[in-house]
């Protein structure tokens, strides 16, 4: 299985992964590589959940959060001060994450939710913050305005693209 690295804009990455997940092998696999992206992202920062028409046992009302309705849509948001192993295991890991229903913005108190959830790559490079998303087909992983320089999250994503690639091929 191969997973494919590209530019989104000038302050952005694309994680394109393998378009079949049939298997449970397949999704557990994509499920790590989301989760260690996103550990790579927000460990020990802060960072805002946000989740789009949250279904009753959506993985934001295991964290203290608030309902915000706005635009004729309804927002559950979680602002969490350090951003520990166990939330994002359990974000990366949720299917909102995999279905793009869910965000991760960096920094607290973040209320621009139309932004945070694009229709299309276009919208994306318009988007302001630091921002994790999956897309609703789970064959994109966005990260908008890392806070590190591109050699070095290229670098860092293809090593866990790598230990990926070599797993799937045992």
């Amino acid at each position: 299985m191969k997973i494919n690295t590209r530019k989104i804009g000038d302050a952005g990455v694309c994680i394109e992964l393998p378009m079949y997940a049939a298997t449970p092998t397949v999704k557990l696999w994509k499920e790590r590589i989301l989760t260690d992206l996103l550990l790579m992202a927000f460990s020990n920062r802060a960072a805002t959940l946000v989740t789009v028409d949250p279904a009753p046992h959506a993985i934001g009302y295991h964290f203290p959060y608030q309902l915000v309705v706005s635009g004729g849509k309804s927002y559950l948001v979680n602002n969490i001060e350090t951003c520990d192993y166990h939330a994002l295991v359990k974000a990366g890991e949720s299917p909102e994450m995999c279905l793009g229903l869910l965000t991760v913005v960096a920094g607290t108190d973040n209320y621009q939710f139309k932004s945070y959830f694009p229709k299309n790559e276009d919208e994306l490079l318009h988007i302001k913050d630091e921002l994790f998303i999956c897309s609703p087909d789970d064959h994109r992983v966005y990260w908008l305005h890392p806070n590190r320089p591109y050699a070095g999250l290229f670098e860092a994503v293809n090593d866990i693209a790598n230990f990926y690639e070599g797993v799937a091929n045992f």
